[in-house]
């Protein structure tokens, strides 16, 4: 079992602030150029910019940081590990285990309390989990039902807690996606909602445990990809949010260093039910 140190990462200045930082940066030099009267307005508006980017995420940063390292504890207690930081605004959630197929989880096992990874299935927010570290044994109740939040494709940040800017999620469409069921393995599910909605609940999932999973970055990076031209997304802009995430996301996580699989074994019943998903999922 892995043994963390329990950190947070809560950088100063995230890739929102850069972003708005390197393009004033910009304004002002050619300002200085072609206008530079304007200039002092220009810095003032960059104020006011930054201050609606920082302050939402400033007030009740401490609060947050406290709840976090409550829950990483509760998890490496109950797991012998933890996942990395997620911060958030959490705008969409599911309340029920969404299945993905993928040639990237091909015989690899991973458990954990909101992502399962299991001979080419990847599960996220698979149900009430119970675990014996004594024995190495992990039990699901995927009927419990529980709720996984997620931002869409990040960033998004509030601005001044009056409008919510970022990384566009695209317009709404039906899509289909995997869910688990008593009665119909691996049973299909018509949802509405924003085009890269499903690659990015995927992605954010393994990536809340990118140093964990035995998946690397760069194939999960590459699933992502898949599932944004699989939603619609023209190849332009699919390989644009793909260069976005492979070269801006998980900076602190090798993009070839995948961690050996799970030495958590399922329960005879829960591997059971796994392994008739697992046939549902392979069939047209």
């Amino acid at each position: 079992m892995n043994n963390k140190t329990i950190k947070l990462r809560r950088p100063f200045f995230d890739i929102s602030f850069g972003a708005a930082t390197v393009l004033g940066v910009f304004i002002v030099l050619l300002l200085y150029f072609v206008s530079p009267n304007f200039i002092p307005m220009s810095l003032l508006f960059g104020v006011f910019v930054l201050l609606g980017l920082g302050l939402p995420r400033w007030q009740g940063k401490e609060e947050r940081a406290k709840r976090a390292m409550i829950a990483k504890k509760k998890e490496q207690e109950k797991w012998g590990f933890h996942s990395r930081d997620r911060e958030g605004p959490w705008l969409n959630y599911i309340d029920y285990p969404l299945i993905k197929a993928s040639q990237f989880a091909e015989d690899k096992q991973f458990y954990s309390e909101w992502l399962i990874i299991h001979n080419g299935l990847i599960i996220v927010n698979p149900g009430l989990s119970s675990v014996t570290l004594d024995d190495n044994t992990v039990d699901y109740d995927f009927s419990v039902k529980r709720a996984y939040a997620w931002d869409g494709c990040t960033p998004k940040r509030w601005f001044f807690w009056l409008a919510l800017i970022g990384t566009p999620d695209w317009a709404q469409k039906i899509e289909t996606i995997r869910t688990i069921d008593d009665k119909t393995p691996c049973k299909k599910k018509e949802l509405f909602w924003q085009q890269a909605h499903h690659a990015s609940l995927v992605h954010d999932a393994l990536y809340q445990y990118l140093d964990s999973i035995p998946i690397p970055k760069k194939n999960v990076d590459n699933l992502f990809h898949e599932m944004l031209i699989e939603s619609g997304f023209s190849g332009i802009m699919a390989k644009i949010y793909h260069l976005a995430v492979r070269y801006l996301g998980a900076r602190d996580v090798s993009e070839n260093d995948p961690k050996k699989n799970s030495e958590l074994a399922l329960g005879r019943t829960c591997a059971e039910l796994l392994a008739i998903q697992v046939s549902g999922c392979k069939e047209p």
